[in-house]
């Protein structure tokens, strides 16, 4: 650990804008919110913290789990002082953020920079690509901008980004015409999402965690045609259940959109508070006077969790275009 930064396995923690805000804030009572898989590095940020603020803090470990920014729940964050979320960037979509969160940038650093840069270049220059768009998440800032710096120097045109795009929002920043997308983040949890709003570009994924690079473009193809096919399904739905999230992914303009949408198509809806939503959780609310079921709250879970479900598991944008087009030859190009 130096002055500033906190190393919690393959990852970077800078601190610093954390104990400014402690020290500004005066704060005495502190939650502290860390992805999953690095709850465990808890105790490193307690004491880095108390060290550096020589302050009698009482620092708390929010347990449950983090995915994303979305899940801050205002009720909790309002009995602390100060709340450091690590490893997200804010959600934009929150209607009301709360003003005593500070975010703070985590960096892995654990890949091969060469090693990514080789296999890139070349799978750029074999699918013909010039200009490029750069898609990353919040562990990725800075190698994403070293990955942009060294194709502008090898001759590629970057014409948007790096930019931090989350699992169901595209800033408007990478909405933008490229031959390619490179997104580097691990998995294909975001690609697929470049993949929705990039149709007519090639999504190359950069793994910093396997150091894979690859073309992903057939995989978010055959992701597509699994939901279309989910949405033909749901055109013979008579009946709707309306699964509504709560917290901060509670939406209820979402909510009484597709209330009133059911309602003037003459449909039976009944509505579901889910705080929690796995299959399991669903399989136990089923019933038979039931049809389709839509998502208000975290779209990825439509898409992630309930993909196998025995009916339809839709999300927003998916049952709107089922209610008022009943056209499923085509994919929204949104999960909001």
């Amino acid at each position: 650990m130096t002055e500033d930064i906190a190393v919690l396995g393959d990852y970077e923690l800078d601190l610093e804008k954390a104990v400014e805000a402690i020290l500004r804030a005066r704060a005495g009572k502190i939650l502290v919110q860390l992805p999953e898989g690095l709850k465990r590095y808890y105790p490193v940020v307690s004491n880095y913290i108390r060290d550096r603020t020589s302050l009698d803090l009482e620092v708390y470990l929010d347990a449950s789990p983090a995915y994303g920014s979305c899940l801050i729940d205002p009720e909790l964050v309002r009995g602390y002082d100060l709340v450091l979320h690590i490893g997200h960037d804010p959600y934009p979509l929150t209607p009301r953020p709360s003003s005593n969160v500070v975010f703070l940038d985590l960096e892995y650093v654990g890949t091969d920079l060469r090693a990514i840069l080789e296999k890139l270049e070349m799978l750029l220059r074999d699918v013909g690509a010039v200009s490029i768009a750069i898609a990353t998440t919040n562990q990725h800032k800075k190698l994403s901008k070293r990955i942009r710096d060294e194709l502008t120097s090898a001759g590629f045109s970057v014409v948007a980004g790096p930019a931090v795009a989350l699992g169901c929002y595209i800033p408007l920043d990478l909405r933008v015409i490229a031959d390619a997308v490179v997104v580097v983040a691990g998995g294909l949890f975001h690609a697929i999402s470049l993949g929705m709003t990039a149709r007519s570009s090639v999504i190359i994924r950069v793994d910093p965690y396997t150091r894979d690079v690859s073309n992903v473009s057939r995989d978010i193809y055959r992701f597509l045609s699994k939901r279309l096919k989910k949405m033909s399904e749901a055109l013979e739905a008579r009946s709707w259940g309306v699964l509504i999230g709560t917290a901060s992914q509670y939406r209820p303009q979402v909510v009484d959109r597709f209330v009133k949408l059911l309602s003037e198509r003459g449909l039976t809806y009944y509505l579901y508070v889910a705080p929690v939503l796995t299959v399991e959780v669903l399989r136990n609310l089923d019933s038979p006077n039931v049809g389709a079921y839509v998502v208000t709250s975290c779209p990825r879970v439509a898409v992630d969790d309930l993909y196998d479900f025995e009916k339809p598991v839709l999300t927003p944008p998916e049952a709107v275009r089922v209610l008022m087009r009943g056209d499923v030859s085509e994919y929204p190009d949104s999960f909001l």
